[in-house]
């Protein structure tokens, strides 16, 4: 089969390296792969805010341009809440393309909606995610939100994100998070990636200034900085800040591998303080955790307790004082701390990348089984 990954292809972000582990896996299972995609997240790090939609759709088209989509049997079609991949299903509605399977990272093409509006952009976009030949979904709550407004008969699958980690990659940490890890003992609990509207920091601040067991809150990547995104002013944080008996740090920048692999491993527990929004599906980031029996907390939303199930703590969305409770708890490293250990343990398997490949290449076999049938 030969399968083309449509999805941002460049360094940053939690969608690239879910890429390279989902072509790697379906290579494994004997399929031909191409890459295309985006070169970055159109956002204007000098200025701090999104490119205008004008440059946005110039992006996604001369994209377009440089794939012929004749060469494939399957689109694998990825995009979350910032690329420029939202636009392209509007873009090749008009020409010949083999059928297409979207991977839901998003409920809602939210660059358009949040960040760009553009109604008319985020309405055209919406519909062309109902008109999808297939689906893969990460959880049971994006399958469930999206009942009903897809399309119908289109064939789908359940494939929880995998781990984005390769085998045998070393801890190889920049120094500004080496130096965030370094605690003399004091046990880490840790978060990484993009600051987003569903990933509430001045609830996982507000936890931190309420627990009493020390430990070091390490919450890195980007836009975590700019208030705009995160949603509260951290930008005191980029060292060690005191909250009473714990500690907060933010470590701005992009987490490669080698970063993410010295993170988990140097951590007691995740940390995953999200509130319910309307575009947000699930998590990826948890599958990096708990591939390497790392214990996570994380608040009741979307598919976030699907994944944890008990190797872990699931506590109300926006409730500060659970919330701190549950990190005293990892953070005693007791017998409940010791339990959620033996949990993740037993669940790593789960999160492996040939698995989920396997499942996804089900999904594509099948959608292309059904178009054939649809033109005979």
């Amino acid at each position: 089969m030969r399968i083309l990954v449509l999805g941002p292809d460049h360094t940053g972000g939690s969608l690239p390296p879910y890429l390279d582990a989902l072509s790697a896996g379906l290579r494994q299972h004997g399929a031909t792969v191409d890459r295309h995609g985006s070169v970055g997240v159109p956002y204007d790090r000098k200025r701090q805010e999104f490119q205008p939609i004008g440059d946005i759709a110039a992006q996604a088209d001369a994209l377009l341009d440089r794939i012929d989509l004749g060469d494939y049997d399957v689109l694998s079609v990825h995009f979350g809440n910032l690329e420029v991949e939202q636009l392209l299903p509007v873009l090749w509605a008009g020409r010949p393309h083999p059928p297409a399977v979207y991977h839901v990272h998003t409920l809602a093409p939210t660059l358009l909606r949040d960040h760009v509006p553009d109604p008319q952009w985020y309405s055209a976009v919406r519909k062309e995610i109902r008109r999808f030949d297939g689906y893969v979904y990460f959880g049971q709550h994006a399958r469930a939100h999206l009942a009903g407004t897809v399309s119908e008969g289109a064939p789908s699958g359940m494939a929880w994100l995998p781990t984005t980690i390769p085998d045998k990659t070393e801890p190889r940490m920049r120094p500004e998070l080496a130096a965030a890890l370094d605690t003399d003992g004091i046990p880490v609990i840790s978060l990484y990636g993009y600051a987003a509207p569903w990933k509430d920091a001045a609830l996982l601040y507000a936890a931190a200034r309420l627990m009493d067991i020390p430990a070091r809150i390490v919450l890195a990547g980007d836009f975590w900085t700019d208030p705009a995104q995160a949603g509260i002013d951290l930008g005191h944080t980029t060292t060690p800040v005191r909250l009473g008996a714990a500690e907060f740090v933010i470590v701005p920048g992009y987490l490669g591998p080698s970063d993410r692999i010295g993170l988990a491993r140097a951590s007691r527990a995740a940390v995953f303080p999200y509130r319910a929004h309307p575009s947000f599906q699930g998590s990826g980031a948890i599958a990096d955790y708990l591939a390497h029996a790392v214990p996570v907390v994380a608040t009741d939303v979307a598919n976030m307790a699907e994944l944890v199930a008990d190797a872990g703590r699931i506590v109300p969305a926006g409730d500060a004082h659970a919330l701190a409770r549950a990190l005293d708890t990892v953070a005693a490293n007791g017998v409940a701390a010791s339990r959620y250990i033996r949990r993740a343990q037993a669940y790593a398997h789960r999160f492996s990348a040939g698995a989920h490949a396997g499942r996804c290449l089900d999904v594509y076999r099948r959608v292309s089984e059904h178009q054939q049938r649809r033109i005979v």
